[in-house]
């Protein structure tokens, strides 16, 4: 082999050349979806912004805890209903994840992850969802149990699963391992506790517990196929005590590394570029909104083009065309910029 046969998406200059950066030539997936296939999807916050194109495609999007009859968009949305496939809110890491998988496939609760403020319950690990809690802890209960018997199906039935990974920074309960989607003492002062405490996932464990959720889900649906991720957004916080941008930048490459092991020797695992794509192009070096973190809408656009147009079997539906504006994704990591007041 030699340079010379190499095509002209492997030379910078000759995508500098091009007025796009030769971005068509970015994707060439390994994992497709085909009609037939039905779709789930799960992630950060950007994950929604993906999982909003593929209900306006022609894809089958799984959508297994959907918006109630009677509430608004927005009403929906800040409670948990159309975001993902199933109401389990933002899932930021791949250990919250796979901590998911193992409750759902067991039925599984924990009961450290249900906290008590003025004699109302929460579901800690979607504290956000229902803001007034529950009456009784029982209910809460009830509540999640069902939650989890539609995750369980979700694994089931999906045909593909899209998975976006946003961050590695994670708080955890040292008494039993539970990962939370947000630091508790962050969601409100009185949900703290002693033992919660910071973790920062490395390359080798992000892989790990990306490996061990394609195998728990595997193993209720062998045929199942994964598309794999990582989202441009920046961190809103971190707890390192770091600088957010070195934090930003360490978070993203370590998922970006660990994706690219899993997916080179995990049959049935690809992944999308939607970070290079927003963050890496030099002749799209504005793709961040006012705050340099909200991907703007035509960017936003542009990714989902490149998916469209590698991802053969599916296709924006026309009959949707003209729903080309973006919603307000409901981001937990909000809070952290509120923590400081």
């Amino acid at each position: 082999m030699s340079y010379a046969s190499l095509p002209d998406a492997c030379f910078w200059r000759r995508c500098l050349s091009s007025p796009d950066f030769l971005l068509d030539d970015l994707y060439r997936p390994e994992v497709l979806i085909g009609p037939e296939d039905a779709v789930a999807t799960a992630g950060s916050c950007f994950a929604q912004k993906i999982g909003r194109e593929l209900r306006r495609s022609t894809a089958r999007f799984l959508d297994l805890e959907p918006v109630p009859h009677g509430l608004t968009e927005e009403t929906a949305a800040r409670l948990g209903f159309g975001l993902f496939s199933a109401r389990y809110g933002n899932i930021y890491g791949t250990a919250q994840m796979v901590q998911l998988a193992e409750d759902a496939l067991a039925g599984k609760l924990r009961d450290g992850a249900f906290w008590e403020k003025d004699g109302r319950w929460f579901d800690g690990l979607r504290p956000r969802l229902e803001p007034g809690g529950f009456a009784t802890l029982d209910l809460a209960r009830e509540a999640r149990l069902a939650h989890l018997a539609q995750v369980r199906r979700l694994f089931s039935e999906a045909g593909v699963f899209i998975f976006t990974l946003g961050l590695t920074e994670r708080w955890e309960d040292g008494r039993d391992g539970t990962v939370f989607p947000l630091c508790p003492a962050v969601v409100d002062p009185a949900f703290g506790h002693p033992s919660h405490r910071f973790h920062n996932a490395r390359v080798g464990e992000v892989a790990e517990e990306l490996t061990r959720f394609v195998a728990l889900l595997r193993g209720v649906n062998p045929g199942l196929r994964f598309i794999f991720t990582v989202s441009p957004v920046p961190l809103m916080a971190t707890a390192t005590g770091g600088h957010v941008l070195g934090a930003t930048a360490r978070s993203k490459a370590v998922l970006r590394a660990a994706v690219d092991e899993v997916a080179g020797r995990v049959p049935g695992c690809d992944y999308f570029p939607s970070y290079e794509i927003a963050t890496q192009n030099p002749l799209m070096r504005d793709a961040f909104g006012p705050d340099q973190r909200e991907v703007r809408d035509e960017v936003v656009e542009r990714i989902m083009q490149v998916f469209f147009a590698g991802q053969t079997g599916i296709a924006r539906d026309a009959a949707m065309a003209t729903e080309a504006e973006q919603g307000t994704e409901v981001c937990d990591e909000a809070l952290l910029d509120a923590a400081r007041g």
